[in-house]
């Protein structure tokens, strides 16, 4: 993992040349392939083209059950234990919430809905918040640290009652080096491990089956 806090973010022109670059590449490994399987010319041209669209980038869908194309997301619950709710950040639970919700209207491979209409439900607790030293001075202050949102997950079919999977504890974390203004810092560093753990958990549950 790259300890460094800062993304080195592709300016829009660039990231829509390497896109076509992308997709050129695509249709003539095409191309390629069709006539060395002996494909006639014209079905080839026609498949190649058909890739043309994808040129600015496509989402990859995963092939789910039949049964399940809806979800329910559950407001996640603070279960931090009473000992370390010093650690705790108010409002964290709906941040994450939200960034599930988000992250599966991304990925569109659920759809989410009411509780009433969904084919599965997710339930999250918040277990911990916590942060631990990474990198530290000369004077053995702390110059950087690792923050960790902890949940725990369950998935279950609404219709059933059917548990399909749990997590005990499921991680989402970032880096962030200490400011001044050391608030600010975590604050952010919190939004960058809130977005990761929702990553993490729609990718665990769109691609285990």
């Amino acid at each position: 993992m790259n300890s460094s806090p800062y993304v080195i973010a592709r300016s829009p022109e660039g990231a829509t040349k390497q896109s076509r670059f992308k997709a050129r590449l695509l249709r003539s490994l095409v191309l390629f392939t069709a006539l060395a399987e002996g494909r006639s010319l014209a079905m080839t041209i026609l498949v190649s083209a058909g890739l043309g669209f994808s040129g600015c980038g496509y989402t990859s869908h995963t092939t789910l059950p039949q049964n399940m194309q809806t979800i329910y997301v559950d407001t996640v619950k603070n279960k931090i234990p009473i000992g370390q709710i010093y650690a705790y950040q108010p409002g964290l639970e709906i941040d994450i919430t939200n960034a599930l919700i988000k992250r599966l209207h991304r990925d569109g491979n659920l759809r989410v809905t009411t509780r009433e209409q969904a084919d599965v439900i997710l339930e999250s607790n918040l277990l911990g918040f916590e942060q631990e030293g990474l990198r530290f001075t000369g004077l053995e202050s702390v110059a950087e640290y690792r923050l960790f949102i902890v949940l725990s997950l369950k998935l279950t079919d609404r219709k059933t009652g059917q548990l399909l999977w749990e997590e005990s504890n499921f991680t989402g974390d970032t880096e962030y080096f200490v400011s001044q203004v050391r608030s600010i810092a975590r604050e952010e560093a919190s939004r960058r491990a809130v977005d990761r753990l929702a990553r993490n958990v729609v990718d665990r549950i769109v691609e285990d089956w």
